[in-house]
């Protein structure tokens, strides 16, 4: 049977994060597995284009921006509408937790829902109140599936939800070559790089830019590279410049071919007050990158876990972050063999096994749909 598959992300238009990223991916990897495969997506107009490149027989709809009321409303119709008329197979809602028009949507249109949780769970603690928790996790209920990045996660969620949990972690890329993290660069230097978006509230580069200058001086042939776009990109120019090391940090626009920027760098670093299952990190670490994260940051610390890194004490200290950096930046052995096994740790996640999950999971979400 030809599956019909609809992806839903809030915003695409030229937006580089993981979540998007991922959606991308899948999309074009359920296309060349002979899926009908539509994303749905709340741009405003025809006209608006994906970062990332989406195969040709994708079929995109942009419902609009309308925030009022009235708005919603049409945009719900319209939604169910489009779902009814192609006669959707399964409607795979990312980063959802509260969208309650497109839940509704799909409900009318009486498509199974799936939710996939671009985020690990502790999320709902640290960013929602008390009752956004409540409303987000009673949506859930009106899903089918919820596949979430790493195992351990679906515990976190309330019991009546984990039958419906099932465990897909990103797919990571295999490198072509690999980065050579214990031998210097041209001119003897290394890099420590950071590829992540702006923001103050989870990814937090101004604490990685405050460590890196505490201990830039006792290491004068590194320099940090961070690349990435978002709207705190202002804030840490200034702050760049207010610390002084505007010689040995920099910062760079997001790049589509980061793999090259991987291959040339020494160290990893995401200071992330949580993740999912983060992209960058892991595409790193498949490209030889040793890297260095927080110790309480649920889905780095799992990933740097077993000797592909080092992790810094705590989820929030300038101090402890800059005292590992620094205890990686100096051991150059260390990190070549931290950087061979955190390549073969992400041979685990490699493409094609976890888009069969995903395929398997869609097949047994259709044959429950026809009983």
């Amino acid at each position: 049977m030809n599956l019909r598959i609809f992806l839903y992300f809030f915003r695409l238009h030229q937006s580089s994060g993981g979540a998007e990223r991922m959606l991308c991916t899948l999309a074009n990897a359920l296309v060349a597995r002979g899926m009908d495969v539509h994303i749905v997506s709340l741009d405003a107009s025809d006209e608006d284009k994906c970062f990332y490149p989406l195969s040709s027989h994708i079929h995109w709809h942009r419902l609009g921006t309308g925030r009022t009321f009235l708005q919603k409303i049409q945009r719900t119709i319209r939604l169910a509408s489009l779902l009814k008329r192609e006669k959707a197979s399964a409607f795979i809602g990312f980063v959802m937790s509260g969208d309650k028009t497109i839940y509704a949507a799909a409900k009318m249109a009486q498509v199974p829902i799936v939710a996939a949780e671009r985020n690990g769970p502790s999320i709902y603690w640290l960013r929602y109140s008390a009752l956004q928790r409540a409303v987000s996790f009673l949506l859930l209920h009106l899903t089918r599936r919820i596949t979430v990045q790493l195992s351990g996660y679906a515990s976190r969620y309330p019991k009546s939800l984990r039958e419906r949990i099932i465990a897909i972690a990103n797919p990571v890329l295999q490198a072509e070559a690999l980065a050579q993290p214990g031998r210097p660069g041209p001119g003897g230097k290394y890099t420590l790089l950071a590829v992540s978006r702006l923001d103050g509230i989870q990814k937090r580069l101004d604490i990685l830019i405050k460590a890196f200058a505490r201990v830039s001086g006792a290491h004068p042939d590194w320099r940090l590279r961070i690349v990435g776009d978002g709207p705190e990109q202002k804030k840490l120019d200034l702050l760049i410049r207010e610390l002084g090391v505007t010689e040995s940090v920099t910062l760079e626009p997001a790049v589509s071919d980061i793999f090259s920027v991987y291959q040339k760098s020494h160290l990893f670093v995401l200071p992330s007050l949580w993740e999912g299952f983060p992209n960058a990190l892991a595409e790193a670490m498949a490209h030889g990158l040793p890297a260095v994260g927080f110790a309480d940051a649920e889905g780095v610390s799992h990933l740097i876990s077993h000797g592909a890194g080092w992790l810094a004490p705590g989820s929030d200290d300038i101090i402890s972050l800059a005292g590992t950096l620094s205890h990686a930046m100096s051991d150059h052995i260390a990190r070549a063999e931290n950087g061979t096994i955190a390549a073969k740790r992400m041979s685990d996640f490699n493409s094609t096994n976890i888009i069969d999950q995903w395929v398997t999971m869609l097949d047994k979400l259709s044959q429950e749909q026809r009983k």
